[in-house]
């Protein structure tokens, strides 16, 4: 029963955890740079291109996680 009870919490210790992704926690700008190269792009030339937007809202840690995504 002990051991039940031990497998239950580290379950819910686990699930608890914040997501990652590339290293970076969730709700972070570089977690939001990896996640947008992940889905839109083909190359880290691109990471940049749409720095120049205001809607888009890039800054220095957006592009620092954009950019990881590619040195995989």
């Amino acid at each position: 029963m002990v051991c039940l009870q031990f497998l239950a919490f580290l379950y819910f210790q686990y699930s608890m955890k914040p997501d990652e992704l590339g290293g970076y926690k969730e709700d972070t700008e570089q977690y939001s740079g990896y996640l947008y190269a992940q889905d839109n792009l083909k190359s880290a030339d691109q990471c940049d291109d749409e720095k120049d937007i205001p809607e888009m809202n890039i800054g220095n840690d957006f592009l620092e996680g954009c950019r990881k995504f590619f040195e995989k």
